[in-house]
């Protein structure tokens, strides 16, 4: 019997529940359903409304059940792997010591470092999302993921602890179980996001990951093998859109709309197009009307170079700037921004594609995978940790 898991993200902009099955000894998994719809309660990647955040889950689960129904099988999902992003994920590095036994560097010496790694203690408002293990190193040499036999006294392992505002999973948890469904392991979404679409090579060559969510965006850093840096910028689509909103006095969602099917990174990208965009009224009694596209796309660059700005000086702080061989991958759903792949190799003079999961089948017909990289990644975590199938029960029946 085949292996299957859940995961969930309640992001700002959209609420998305996925289905993972494993396929076999191919190692690779297979997104057998998905379903994403707008959230609610949400800012900031952080819920302000239990009630509305809790609706929003409940309306994922019965899109889910839906579309099941209409392929002839009818599932209850019973707990679901979280995905997380907001700006209170924080990452804290941290080294791990183990006084080497007999001189040469052994496996016990290994573990002992490992636990050492592991022990870092965090505020009781503080849960971990994830330990990060990166380079050994003997007597200050290092640079070395395997350091059995190596003769010396001391030997670190460097590892990165990141975790995030107890309170805020918790609220989550809440608004999840009021829909009857229980959350699992919480995840980092940018982490989660790089799992799945960088191959080794990627991470040793150094590869930045962005994933650009509604509220925020979060990054992951690799460079020789191993997580670097990662961390969450809170400039998301959402201020795209309220920069539109106050620019051109439209509404929230009249800012959306121009966000996602006129507007570009760059000004002036689409010569061919018609200097004015039309803005539909409000409502039924007020008139269209019609803004420069000039100064639209003016708006949503300077945004746009305000993150990679922000970025910038990230990498730099990190001397990471000029070790982006492998170049910049593009996750979540803010990569389908007209023309920002162009502007961000502008502004990093680094290669720029979009992060497709790799290693996961059932994402084909989707115009934008990459939207779906970090629950990609969440449903890989669960498969590659717990051989159980204790997530879903296939039942026929409806959710109440």
């Amino acid at each position: 019997m085949s292996t299957i898991h859940a995961a969930l993200e309640i992001g700002t902009t959209r609420t998305v529940l996925a289905i993972g099955e494993a396929q076999g000894a191919s190692g690779r998994l297979r997104i057998t359903c998905r379903a994403s719809i707008a959230s609610a309660g949400v800012k900031k990647s952080q819920i302000y409304n239990i009630a509305q955040a809790s609706q929003s889950v409940r309306s994922v689960l019965k899109e889910i059940e839906r579309k099941q129904l209409e392929s002839g099988t009818a599932i209850t999902i019973n707990n679901a792997f979280l995905v997380v992003n907001g700006r209170h994920v924080a990452a804290d590095r941290f080294q791990g010591t183990a006084q080497i036994a007999r001189r040469k560097v052994s496996v016990d010496d290994m573990e002992e470092a490992q636990r050492t790694a592991r022990a870092m203690t965090l505020p009781k408002d503080r849960e971990i999302l994830d330990i990060v293990e990166g380079d050994y190193s003997v007597d200050g040499y290092g640079g070395t993921r395997s350091p059995e036999g190596l003769s010396g006294r001391v030997l670190r392992l460097d590892a990165i602890h990141i975790h995030a505002d107890a309170n805020r999973i918790n609220d989550a948890r809440t608004a999840a179980g009021e829909a009857r469904l229980d959350l699992r392991d919480p995840l980092f979404a940018a982490t989660c996001a790089a799992d799945a679409v960088l191959d080794e090579s990627e991470k040793r060559d150094g590869t930045m990951v962005l994933d650009l969510g509604g509220g925020c965006t979060g990054y992951a850093i690799y460079a020789g093998g191993t997580l670097v840096a990662t961390g969450v910028i809170g400039v998301g689509g959402d201020h795209i859109s309220n920069d539109i909103a106050c620019a051109f006095q439209t509404t929230q969602a009249q800012a959306d709309e121009l966000k996602l099917a006129e507007a570009s990174a760059i000004v002036g990208a689409d010569a061919e197009a018609s200097p004015r965009v039309q803005v539909g009224g409000a409502s039924p009694l007020m008139e269209q009307r019609t803004i420069s596209r000039h100064a639209l796309d003016t708006v949503v660059n300077a945004r746009c170079r305000e993150l990679c700005a922000i970025l910038r000086e990230t990498l730099d702080e990190n001397g990471l700037l000029h070790r982006l061989h492998g170049g910049i991958v593009l996750t979540g759903g803010g990569a389908a921004m007209r023309s920002l792949p162009a502007l961000v190799t502008r502004e990093f003079g680094a290669g720029v594609r979009f992060g497709v999961p790799v290693a996961v089948d059932g994402l084909e017909d989707e115009a934008h995978p990459e939207a779906y990289a970090a629950i990609a990644g969440a449903l890989m975590y669960a498969h590659r940790n717990y051989e159980e199938k204790s997530l879903i029960q296939t039942l026929f029946g409806g959710f109440k």
